[in-house]
């Protein structure tokens, strides 16, 4: 990205020397009042432990509380922050690394995740997601921004199917579950350096440590520079996908007495990126010629910039009460951004289109929360959820000479989202060894909008220059949702499971649309059966699921006219197989493999959009009824993805080394529901090696990530102007030291 060295250089360092300053303010407070604690080691990189090859016992909050892996009714991958360094997953958008079934599709800083083919390529301000992103208790409602890196991680979960109960809102697909860190009473911490190509710098810092007896606290930093970028606009010569990021999390423990816990999050993330759309391959832009340069490369009249700022702040009260255990968490978060992302590749300036948003939304939720003592044999939670958020454009400006006669067009939305339910799940011994778990829950939303459209015409064309808006009536949703499962220990080390879930994702406005336009609530039913299971003292781990998803009213997105259209296909069917397996060969050898087979299709779709190029430049749109895009597969939804690993380490006499390979593989899949534009099969390699010092306080490592150099997309879709494309990152590497104590 193009940043203007005098200020915006001199607003980086100062923030740099702000954030090092509280670093070490912070840790003269929490050396003059804490026992500092010995060195801390890593935890093993291997999935075994040191109890000759035994895999080690992984513990996730699937159902709201903490419960072994292997006890769990659902569908999960699960991490530690170890494990996510030694495979390169440095953050969620390189989770499919390690989660077959997950495509995490990115636009400009938009995520885009889609798990066993549930997911939205949706990247308007109002519109979420269906597969929910939740870090330390708190759903992170905005699709813009939402891609977070793993910087004071302690696990990350994935949670596969419909969350409809429990998690609640527009978790139609799953779940991302992010928990960072406590603090301890302990003084520890940690500092981290790295050097990538690209001229790539980075460092970590971490301090966690007791105030008093009663209160701890921890500090997190992470800063990113990318020095160059990973391609460059060839007609201006400047650099693009190339980033900045800076990022605090400070996080503060207050436990008065063994019966109350209070946690208060505060966090801070600013990141500078030039994150920019290709053409996608074999595409004519209208006013270009067909690109064939470097696929990281493009070739614009515009240069693209981006600029997010996003934070918040959430309190967690639990108190435990004879009843049980009380629990209240209240968050508020906001996320303003400012991007030139979207424009039409064209050289000529006549032709080309620049589109500059002004991007902000804010979110307030309160939950409260009651849990069934932990000795209680009927296990339950039951609770009550609100949720208020604004999202909005302030303005989306396009201009260029492409929408002459005018000089530009200020586009507005401000789109407010209310929403309320009430929930419950208890889990029950019905038979011997025979768990019967039922959920329940009731939502309610109530979406509104105001749209606004100016146009100012160029000098000349006055009479052509205009003013509009929409202020609809509100529009609302009530669903309830739910959950069914029962599960039987047919052995200490073997149990099954079968579940039906019902997920729902309401409806909404469009944005920039007038008169605004609505798209209708989707709804989805899993049918689940599986099977959890460990062999040979537990050194072997296999499990493994089968589903059947019925999606109705599934929302799928278009792009027309340098605007986005959300409309609804009638029903789709997906069914697949999921299988993990974990084999601890001995304790300092380890192999993992996962594997999601997918079919997925339209069962019904008569209004479909299909894009067709036309000759010299730019793409037109039609419909097919009767049956449109009826069996055609569905959009991000691969048939076969596999994730294999490795670990091994060796003792030596000066520490140990570690080795570790991850292979990644995707069978491809197509971008839009008339299966025109398909991103091929391809396999990524990420590795890592790590010298540890005997007492481990100190690691040294080497990394790669993509090592085979793939061109690979995140984002590909058809747009009037052409179609268009992002690329994954190209071979990455560097070195990495870490200090503990």
């Amino acid at each position: 990205m193009n940043i203007p060295a005098s200020s915006t250089e001199d607003t980086f360092s100062a923030r740099v020397s702000v954030l090092l300053g509280a670093t070490m303010a912070l840790s003269f407070c929490m050396r003059t009042q804490a026992q500092q604690a010995p060195n801390s080691a890593p935890p093993p990189a291997v999935v075994a432990s040191q109890n000759g090859g035994e895999i080690q016992e992984i513990t996730v909050t699937a159902q709201r509380r903490s419960e072994g892996l292997q006890s769990v009714p659902i569908s999960v991958n699960a991490f530690s922050a170890q494990q996510l360094v030694s495979t390169g997953v440095a953050s969620t958008a390189d989770l499919p690394m390690v989660t077959p079934g997950l495509v995490f599709g990115q636009q400009v800083g938009y995520a885009q995740p889609f798990l066993r083919g549930v997911g939205s390529t949706a990247v308007s301000p109002g519109l979420e997601n269906p597969v929910a992103t939740v870090v330390d208790d708190i759903y992170y409602a905005q699709v813009l921004g939402s891609i977070m890196t793993f910087d004071n991680v302690a696990q990350v979960e994935v949670d596969k199917g419909p969350q409809g109960t429990l998690f609640g809102r527009n978790a139609t697909g799953g779940l991302i579950q992010v928990t960072t860190k406590d603090p301890t009473q302990d003084f520890n911490g940690s500092v981290a350096a790295t050097y990538g190509n690209y001229k790539t710098v980075g460092a970590d810092i971490y301090l966690s440590g007791g105030i008093t007896s009663d209160l701890a606290t921890n500090l997190a930093v992470h800063i990113d520079n990318q020095g160059e970028g990973f391609g460059r606009n060839v007609i201006t010569g400047q650099d693009i996908n190339r980033s900045r990021d800076v990022d605090v999390r400070n996080k503060w423990l207050f436990k008065p007495s063994d019966q109350t816990e209070v946690k208060l999050i505060l966090d801070f993330e600013r990141v500078n990126s030039s994150s920019a759309y290709g053409t996608a391959p074999g595409s004519t832009p209208v006013g270009a010629p067909e690109f064939t340069g470097n696929r990281q490369d493009i070739a614009g009249y515009y240069q693209p910039f981006g600029t997010i700022d996003q934070g918040g702040a959430s309190i967690r009260i639990r108190q435990n009460l004879d009843l049980g255990q009380f629990v209240s968490i209240t968050a508020y978060r906001h996320m303003q951004s400012e991007c030139q992302c979207v424009a039409t590749l064209a050289v000529d300036p006549t032709l080309a289109i620049s589109v500059v948003v002004h991007e902000m939304h804010h979110q307030f939720s309160q939950e409260f929360q009651l849990q069934s003592p932990e000795s209680s044999a009927f296990q339950w939670t039951t609770g009550a959820y609100f949720f208020d958020a604004v999202a909005a454009w302030q303005p989306s400006t396009i201009t260029g000479g492409y929408v002459a006669p005018y000089e530009y067009l200020n586009q507005t939305s401000d789109q407010r989202t209310v929403s309320g339910a009430l929930y419950g799940q208890g889990t029950m011994e019905v038979l011997p060894a025979t768990n019967l778990t039922v959920g329940l829950r009731y939502t309610y939303e109530r979406h509104s909008i105001v749209v606004g459209e100016v146009g100012v015409a160029s000098p000349g064309y006055e009479a052509y220059s205009f003013t509009s808006y929409d202020n609809p009536s509100p529009i609302s949703f009530k669903k309830p949702t739910w959950r069914l499962a029962l599960d039987h220990q047919f052995t200490p080390d073997v149990m099954g499971y079968i579940s039906y879930n019902r997920g729902f994702k309401s409806g909404g406005f469009e944005d920039i649309v007038i008169p605004a336009l609505q798209f209708q609530p989707e709804t989805l039913d899993a049918y689940e059966i599986g099977a959890k299971s460990e062999f040979f003292g537990k050194r072997v781990q296999l499990n493994t699921s089968a589903f059947l998803y019925n999606y109705k009213n599934m929302q799928n997105a278009i792009y027309y006219a340098s605007s986005e259209l959300i409309y609804n296909s009638a029903s789709s069917k997906l069914y697949g197989l999921d299988v993990d397996g974990k084999v601890g060969i001995t304790k300092n050898l380890a192999f993992t493999a996962s594997a999601e087979w997918l079919h997925t299709y339209y069962a019904s779709f008569a209004n479909a959009n299909f894009a067709t190029p036309i000759p010299g430049g730019g793409t037109t749109y039609t419909t097919r009824p009767p049956l449109g895009a009826k069996g055609h597969r569905l959009p991000l939804a691969p048939i076969g993805t596999v994730s294999a690993g490795l670990d091994y380490t060796v003792e030596t006499g000066f520490g140990s080394m570690v080795f570790n390979v991850t292979d990644a593989y995707n069978s491809g899949w197509f971008a839009e529901p008339d299966n025109r534009l398909r991103q091929p099969s391809y396999n990524i390699v990420n590795a890592r090696t790590s010298l540890n010092s005997e007492d481990r306080s100190e690691t040294l490592s080497v990394w790669g990530k993509n090592l085979t150099n793939i061109d690979y997309l995140t984002a590909l879709a058809s747009a009037p102007n052409g179609d268009f494309a992002s690329y994954a990152p190209p071979r990455t590497y560097g070195v990495t030291w870490t200090k503990r104590f």
